[in-house]
Parts: structure tokens; C-alpha cells; sequence
């Protein structure tokens, strides 16, 4: 198999294709293509234009970073919600407790902080999953 670069949008960098950084910007599009499937609203105030991942907790956080379940880290927003998190993230912490519960978060925020290594074998499974489920979603979207 040749590997050949890609351009990771915004950043200028060139990924080589299939390497870590590769398979995680794919996931970030997967993410939002699935996300966009099974959710029409914004999470935390119910508008539905301009919608845009939101994450309950930050990006870095690499165990929930691509979490796309019902009660998973990341949810729709519209662009005032997700820019208003960066401040008071209170809003979204309140929506998603309300919705799904005390011991919901606490389990997010331990996965979350979890401080198991996340390996490139991971990554690559995680991949495979994500692209098995949009899939599957957009034959029921069909």
C-alpha cells in the first residue's frame, strides 16, 4: 500500500495518510457526519441552524473526544452555545445531567480524565467503528 500525504484542513500541516494524526482528523469529520445524522438541534437551547460539534469536555480529552452516543461527550450546538461553553461551561454540564443523569457524568468525566494510554491500534479500531456506524446510519437514512 503507498501512503501518501494529505492536507489537514485549517492547519496547513500535511498528515501522512493513515498515521495517528491522519486517523484522528478523520475521526473528527466522522464525528461530525454522524452527529449530524442523529441529532437535528442544539443540545443545550433547541436551535436548529449553523449547528456545530459541540464537547462537553475538551477535545484533548482523547477517550471522549469522538464519542457519539446518546450520552457520549459530544452533542450539536449552535455556534452562541458552543462559543459560550469556552466560558460557563455550566450550561451544557446542566443540560446533560438534567437529560441523562449525576452518574452519567461522573462516568463521562472519569473516561474523560482516564490516564490509560490510547494507542494507534485504538485509534484505527475506533476508525473502523465510526465508519461502520455512519454507514449504517445512512442506510437507514435512506
Amino acid at each position: 500500500m503507498r501512503l501518501r500525504a494529505v492536507k489537514k484542513p485549517f492547519s496547513g500541516k500535511t498528515l501522512r495518510e493513515y498515521s495517528a494524526p491522519w486517523l484522528e482528523a478523520r475521526m473528527d469529520d466522522l464525528t461530525r457526519d454522524i452527529l449530524h445524522i442523529i441529532e437535528t438541534s442544539c443540545f443545550t437551547c433547541g436551535l436548529t441552524k449553523e449547528l456545530q460539534v459541540g464537547h462537553l469536555f475538551e477535545r484533548r480529552h482523547r477517550h471522549t473526544r469522538w464519542d457519539v452516543h446518546e450520552k457520549g461527550n459530544n452533542h450539536l450546538q449552535c455556534p452562541n452555545c458552543n462559543y459560550k461553553h469556552e466560558e460557563k461551561p455550566e450550561k451544557y454540564q446542566d443540560m446533560y445531567k438534567r437529560r441523562f443523569g449525576e452518574e452519567a457524568y461522573a462516568e463521562l468525566d472519569a473516561r474523560a480524565h482516564s490516564r490509560m494510554k490510547i494507542e494507534y491500534i485504538d485509534l484505527f479500531e475506533k476508525w473502523e467503528q465510526m465508519k461502520a456506524q455512519l454507514r449504517q446510519l445512512q442506510g437507514k437514512a435512506a
